[in-house]
């Protein structure tokens, strides 16, 4: 049997410099955070950023931030995030700091980027 993930309201307003309701959400399992902002407009955006900081000089963060994009189980091919991204006409980009690793997705409209999110 398939867990589904579950996920409680922490926070949800509307600011003065916006129309757009922001709701913060926090994953009952794990105690990560996700925050959504309702916007209209064709272009979806997905920003998630992990804490990475290591006190070493290893580059592991940064070599793990390469190969999130060389495939996984389920998407085998190396370059797979890079071909569909093209054909969905959408984009995809990452970079590591000192503390944390951030990985960009943005599309014109939902369904290209349900498409990409699952790789």
């Amino acid at each position: 049997m398939e867990s589904r993930p579950s996920f409680r309201i922490v926070n949800q307003f509307i600011p003065d410099y916006s129309s757009s309701v922001f709701t913060q959400y926090e994953s009952q399992r794990t105690g990560m955070r996700v925050v959504t902002i309702d916007q209209k407009g064709p272009r979806v955006q997905g920003h998630f950023v992990l804490a990475t900081e290591i006190h070493d000089d290893s580059g592991a963060p940064h070599t793990l931030e390469h190969l999130c994009f060389m495939g996984s189980r389920n998407y085998q091919d190396k370059g797979i995030l890079y071909k569909l991204s093209a054909r969905l006409y959408s984009e995809i980009n990452a970079w590591t700091t000192v503390d944390h690793t951030a990985y960009t997705l943005e599309s014109a409209g939902w369904e290209a980027f349900a498409q990409l999110l699952p790789v």
